[in-house]
C-alpha cells in the first residue's frame, strides 16, 4: 500500500518540488495551497492554511476515507519585503498566521490521521539564524518554527511521530527571485549570492525534497527528531572575514 504525504504550499517552489519528488517515490500526494494546483498532487485542497477550518475539513475527509498520513511537510509561507517599522500590523499578522500558525493548526487537527510511525518536516529558513534588512516579519516566523519544532518533537514522540525542521538557504524559486528584486541590480545580487556560497551554487527544490524524503524515511532516520538541518551550500559555515 502506498504511503501518503500531505504538503502545504504545494503549488509552487519547494512545496511543488516536494510534491513531484514524493510522487516519483510512489507516495500518494495531498496538496494544500491558496493558489491553484499544477497537477503535481493526487488530491488537492484549495484552502487557506492559516484557517483552522481548512485542517478540520481535511481531517474529517481523511478519516472518512480511511486515509492515513505517513508524512506531513509544513512548507506554506509568504514574505513581505519591508522593514520592521514599515510593516503593517495586518501584514505581520498574516505572515505569522501563514508561516507559523498553520503548523500549529496542521498538528492540532491532523495528528489523529497519522500512521505509527510517522514524520513531520517543518520548512524554516536560514533567515532564522542570519538575515538581511527588510524581512523582519518573515524572519520572526522562521525563527519561531525552529523552536516550535523542538516542542512538537517532544510532545509527539509518544505518538511515534518524529518532527524535524529544514533551513533552506538560497533555493531557485520565485520567492528567491522576488526577494532579489529588492536590489537595484537583481542579476548582480544573484551573482553575489552564488559567490558567497562555498559550493558556488544556488540550491534546487530537489535538494530540499531529497532531505525531506530522508527525514521522513524510517529506514534512514528513525532515531532523528527535534533537529534542524541547514541546506544552504555552506553559507552559514563561513566567517565574515572569509
Amino acid at each position: 500500500m502506498n504511503k501518503t504525504v500531505l504538503i502545504t504550499g504545494s503549488s509552487s517552489g519547494i512545496g511543488q518540488g516536494c510534491a513531484y519528488y514524493f510522487k516519483r517515490q510512489g507516495y500518494v500526494v495531498i496538496g494544500v495551497d491558496i493558489k491553484p494546483d499544477s497537477s503535481s498532487c493526487d488530491f488537492f485542497f484549495k484552502n487557506d492554511v492559516s484557517q483552522s477550518k481548512t485542517f478540520i475539513k481535511i481531517s474529517q475527509i481523511l478519516l472518512n476515507k480511511k486515509i492515513q498520513l505517513s508524512v506531513l511537510i509544513n512548507n506554506a509561507a509568504i514574505q513581505v519585503e519591508k522593514t520592521l517599522i514599515e510593516t503593517e500590523e495586518s501584514e505581520w499578522d498574516q505572515i505569522l498566521s501563514v508561516n507559523l500558525k498553520s503548523i500549529f493548526l496542521s498538528c492540532k487537527y491532523l495528528h489523529s490521521t497519522f500512521t505509527k510511525p510517522a514524520a513531520i518536516i517543518n520548512i524554516a529558513s536560514i533567515h532564522g539564524r542570519a538575515t538581511s534588512k527588510g524581512l523582519a516579519a518573515y524572519v520572526a516566523s522562521k525563527g519561531a518554527i525552529c523552536s516550535l519544532t523542538r516542542a512538537m518533537a517532544i510532545e509527539l514522540a509518544e505518538k511515534k511521530i518524529r518532527v524535524n525542521s529544514i533551513l533552506p538557504g538560497a533555493i531557485e524559486t520565485n520567492m528567491l527571485n522576488k526577494g532579489l528584486n529588492r536590489n537595484h541590480s537583481p542579476s548582480k545580487a544573484k551573482k553575489k549570492l552564488i559567490e558567497s556560497s562555498p559550493l558556488k551554487a544556488i540550491g534546487t527544490v530537489d535538494d530540499i525534497a531529497k532531505l525531506c524524503f530522508f527525514l521522513s524515511n524510517e529506514d534512514l532516520s528513525s532515531n532523528i527528531t527535534g533537529q534542524e538541518f541547514v541546506c544552504d551550500g555552506g553559507v552559514l559555515s563561513k566567517l565574515a572575514s572569509e
